[in-house]
């Protein structure tokens, strides 16, 4: 018996220490001594320091944006004044970083402590396997302050899943250099979306329609193609000539992105696109769209190793699990290697072509402003001017305008534009369209082509092959007789 008691004596007592109230209670069945004793080792427990991280999927700026939005709700914390005080000692960096069009805010970056713990938290970068760039926080604290720093944690994943400033956005972003080299953490620089007029953009009417079904329609209403089994993973080139509205396209399809929640992309070179893709991904609910014009700059000429790892980026976006549509522009849709257009690749290649005479009429409107006769007939303007790009459309509306106003006294606006006076300034503007088409190519005849390898020979001291060519000359300038 006396044994038995020795061994409970030298027992250890455990029990959970909970906060709460204000009174000390203790079980019913221990003693005060073993109260103690278990308070001191959970004193000793709470002293020990341990190390808290999380990694947060989105680009490490918006992470940081949530931080800042939690501290100043949680400590009534502003960057603006008292950071010394707050920060202690020690301030962290401070970074400015765009928020929204327009607008900047400046967030904690590095090392720094918060009021109610002892120790650090930490502002980090950590990056995928796929090269993708994530928050990640990591806390050095003690035990007793480890619910409040996981909670603070958990409040930061939370901020940014419901209030991103990337998600739902349009964005320029740089991942490479001037030199091809890839870049640390850049800086998104948000686009201004609210200046764009979709009424500006003016097809013709089998292209609208084509337009809208292939890439706005996937753009506006995502969930509903999800809904009705059509994956939004999809790849569009859009085709033309120089002036055409591609940018146009682009500009209106940003604004309908940023109107349904959908993020916008834009990247300067299809080298960056799977880093794009990789950035694409933390923003994807419900769904991304990545924009990159003049494709053909990097998908002309032989398949390459460049060639290959583009190709290869768009083959590899998973269609039941990504919603990333990529919109390519090229002027030189010839010049783009086969492979590159298969259906997989490129789900839609369309042609933009310059609009038809019914569109020319819809584009004076849209660039006359209501300074047009009442009922007026665009007709015989819209013929002559069928085929030439916006930009030649516009200037014909200025000169009719510019023209009506030196009849005019100084002070007068213009309200009222004639057909005619639309078809005069059309009139004016042919000679400098004509300068606008490519020259035509002229076959060099073979006795040029001779004459010019002869040439070629000399400068280049290759007096046998010059021997050679004169030799040749006059048997091909006699047979050209």
């Amino acid at each position: 018996m006396a044994k038995e008691l020795a061994k409970a004596k030298d027992k250890v007592v455990v029990a959970e220490v909970e906060r709460f109230g204000e009174k000390l209670l203790i079980p019913e069945a221990m003693k005060i001594d073993q109260a103690i004793d278990l308070l001191k080792r959970r004193k000793a427990y709470e002293e020990e320091e341990t190390v808290i991280q999380t990694t947060i999927d989105c680009y490490p700026w918006d992470g940081a944006v949530a931080l800042e939005r939690v501290l100043t709700a949680k400590y009534g914390w502003a960057q603006q004044v008292a950071q010394r005080s707050f920060f202690g000692k020690t301030p962290p960096q401070m970074i400015e970083i765009a928020s929204g069009f327009g607008k900047k805010i400046t967030v904690p970056w590095g090392q720094f402590s918060i009021p109610d713990c002892e120790g650090s938290i930490n502002t980090g970068v950590d990056v995928t396997p796929e090269g993708r760039a994530q928050f990640q926080l990591i806390a050095n604290v003690l035990r007793k302050d480890e619910a409040t720093v996981r909670d603070l944690f958990a409040k930061v994943a939370a901020e940014v899943k419901a209030n991103s400033i990337y998600r739902g956005q349009a964005i320029r972003v740089r991942f490479l250099d001037d030199d091809g080299n890839l870049m640390g953490l850049s800086y998104p620089e948000f686009l201004d979306t609210a200046s764009v007029d979709p009424a500006g953009l003016v097809l013709s009417r089998d292209l609208e329609r084509a337009v809208k079904t292939s890439l706005f329609t996937p753009i506006t209403r995502p969930l509903d193609c999800l809904a009705n089994g059509i994956p939004v993973k999809r790849g569009i080139l859009l085709a033309g000539t120089f002036g055409t509205g591609k940018t146009l396209i682009a500009h209106v399809a940003s604004k309908l992105a940023v109107e349904a929640g959908v993020t916008f992309l834009y990247i300067r070179k299809a080298a960056e696109l799977s880093y794009a893709i990789e950035f694409a991904r933390q923003y994807q609910s419900p769904a991304c769209v990545i924009f990159c014009e003049d494709i053909d700059r990097e998908m002309d000429g032989e398949r390459n190793e460049d060639m290959d790892q583009i190709l290869n980026t768009i083959d590899g976006i998973d269609s039941k699990t990504t919603n990333v549509i990529v919109v390519l522009t090229t002027n030189n849709k010839k010049g783009i290697h086969p492979a590159m257009l298969r259906p997989g690749r490129l789900d839609a290649v369309l042609d933009i072509l310059p609009p038809d005479a019914e569109a020319i009429g819809r584009l004076i409107h849209v660039y006359a402003k209501g300074a047009l006769e009442h009922d007026i007939d665009l007709h015989a303007v819209g013929e002559m001017l069928a085929g030439n790009i916006p930009a030649v459309i516009a200037e014909v509306v200025k000169r009719a305008k510019l023209s009506q106003l030196s009849l005019q006294e100084p002070g007068t606006r213009v309200l009222a534009l004639s057909s005619q006076s639309l078809v005069d300034a059309a009139l004016t503007i042919q000679g400098q369209v004509e300068l606008l088409k490519p020259a035509d190519k002229v076959e060099k005849t073979s006795l040029e082509v001779a004459l010019a390898d002869v040439v070629a020979s000399a400068m280049e001291g290759d007096i046998g092959l010059m021997k050679k060519g004169l030799r040749a000359v006059p048997a091909i300038a006699k047979a050209m007789n």
